[in-house]
């Protein structure tokens, strides 16, 4: 998560901290990371950051009761889980095609399609990319979704069903809330940093040689990026972004935990690729979408490969807070690429 945004606007692009012209739009300056690995700790600053994660109308907040009320609604459908079927894996393939069309979907229509927003909040003024031999099909949206639906759905729900399956059959640890509530919750407010955490070195990886020109290239034809964007993917690259759930055949873990986790990996990236900082609900009521830690990396490519929940991007020399004086520490670094 980042700091908070100045509602009022786009004078946040007029500042010392940031060169004119380089945003249309960007949140107040420099970009912070969790402050909980900060030392000395500031409480104040850690009971902030978290409250907005947890106890507003907030993208996590939103998966959290996704996952507890899409597993108390689904449960009695899904039946006997310890023998695969094609009637609970089917059940959750559509479901998360469901959620994924709805999401990334719902977002395109209301952002893009329809426009109903302008471009106020919008990062870049540019609606996207319209054509180029770049993107499957000529066009970027069609890229996109066809990726994500394609190859990201499928392979996310590989994931699940295995999980799931295991879980069922008593092959890996279970734990449930009303044994140890304490844990449970625990592991719940864990899973945003464990995903960035494993977020970071797979994408570390995917910009190595081989890895960036044959599979993470195909995410990166978003400079421009929009909702559609979020898991269109390679394959291969599928597989190592969406591997994070594995963590549940080590870590004590239940269905919502998994559920949870999935709606971390996959709808988080649509909200985070929006490609708008906010959704404006009326004049004041409004809910963060984009993440401008991630927007600075489409931009600048070798920064910010994981995320603000965990700073490995700070510890290892690779973060970019948005202001000037980053983007001349990335020249230095870089020299002349």
């Amino acid at each position: 998560m980042e700091t908070a945004a100045d509602p009022t606007g786009a004078e946040n692009v007029q500042g010392s901290t940031v060169a004119p012209g380089e945003w249309h739009y960007a949140p107040d300056l420099p970009i912070e990371n969790n402050p909980l690995f900060t030392w000395p700790w500031n409480w104040r600053r850690i009971a902030a950051y978290h409250r907005d994660y947890w106890l507003t109308l907030s993208e996590v907040s939103l998966f959290l009761i996704i996952a507890v009320g899409g597993w108390a609604l689904s449960a009695p459908w899904f039946g006997d889980m310890t023998t695969l079927s094609a009637g609970w894996v089917g059940s959750i393939l559509a479901l998360n095609y469901g959620l994924v069309i709805l999401v990334a979907g719902g977002f395109h229509l209301f952002f893009y399609t329809l426009r109903r927003q302008g471009d106020d909040r919008k990062y870049v003024a540019q609606f996207g990319h319209r054509g180029g031999g770049r993107f499957t099909f000529g066009r970027q949206v069609h890229d996109n979704m066809f990726w994500s639906l394609a190859s990201g759905v499928p392979i996310w729900t590989g994931y699940e069903v295995l999980l799931l399956w295991t879980h069922a059959n008593g092959w890996a640890p279970a734990i449930s809330f009303t044994a140890n509530p304490v844990l449970f919750i625990a592991l719940i407010l864990a899973t945003g940093p464990w995903v960035a955490f494993h977020f970071y070195w797979g994408h570390r990886l995917l910009h190595t040689g081989p890895f960036y020109r044959h599979v993470h290239a195909l995410h990166h034809r978003n400079v421009n990026i929009g909702p559609w964007s979020g898991i269109s993917m390679h394959p291969v690259e599928h597989c190592i972004y969406f591997s994070s759930l594995l963590v549940h055949l080590i870590v004590p873990s239940h269905p919502v935990l998994v559920m949870f986790h999935g709606y971390m990996l996959a709808l988080s990236a649509i909200f985070g690729h929006t490609g708008f900082h906010e959704l404006l609900l009326g004049k004041s009521r409004r809910m963060m979408v984009g993440h401008f830690h991630h927007q600075l990396h489409h931009r600048y490519f070798e920064c910010n490969y994981g995320s603000v929940d965990f700073p490995l991007d700070a510890w290892f020399g690779t973060f970019h807070d948005g202001s000037k004086a980053a983007r001349q520490r990335l020249r230095e670094r870089l020299g002349p690429r």
